[in-house]
């Protein structure tokens, strides 16, 4: 693992990012913010199927907005969301955001993997890699890991380095829980 992603992810650990679920469910209220697609292609919110397909049909409304109610019976069934885009939802992520384009050199893009957590439903994508490095910071709860057919757990503020072309995926999800995950493209 390189030296400047260590720093990285260093640098992403010493920000404190603070959500709750609360915080996170009240955002996505705000119906405007969340698209079924930004311009660039990249949905707003989807969920994880347990044919582990990501997923943003069924919960947006004619208009193209995200209909909080239909989305929040997906959640409360346990299935994983991902909510992309999140650099601008407070001012400790900007701050972050900041940090990072400066340390890299390039805009850097930041979803949330938010999950109630339950066993009966996949918690994300089968084992996978991507041609790009990942950091991953636990901002609440716990998620089960398999990097390399390594496990590990994550717990509230840890820090994971995935370098690109590594097989993971998240095995299991118990509690409700909150990731940040950082795309170093």
């Amino acid at each position: 693992m390189s030296v400047f992603l260590k720093d990285l992810s260093k640098l992403i650990e010493s920000h404190n990012v603070c959500f709750t679920e609360n915080l996170i469910l009240d955002l996505l209220k705000i119906e405007k913010r969340w698209p079924i697609k930004y311009q660039w292609g990249q949905s707003s919110v989807e969920i994880i199927n347990n044919f582990q397909n990501n997923i943003n049909t069924g919960f947006f409304k004619d208009d193209g907005y995200l209909n909080y109610d239909k989305w929040k019976e997906y959640y409360d069934l346990g299935y994983t969301s991902i909510i992309s885009n999140v650099f601008d939802l407070n001012e400790n992520l900007r701050k972050l955001h900041n940090d990072l384009k400066r340390a890299v050199g390039n805009e850097i893009n930041a979803n949330f993997y938010l999950s109630k957590g339950n066993s009966k439903n996949k918690p994300s994508f089968a084992l996978h890699s991507h041609p790009y490095d990942v950091i991953v910071k636990q901002l609440y709860g716990s998620s089960y890991w398999n990097i390399n057919n390594k496990k590990t757990i994550l717990s509230k503020n840890d820090v994971l380095m995935i370098p690109k072309n590594t097989d993971h995926e998240v095995f299991m999800i118990k509690k409700p829980k909150l990731s940040l995950t950082i795309n170093l493209l």
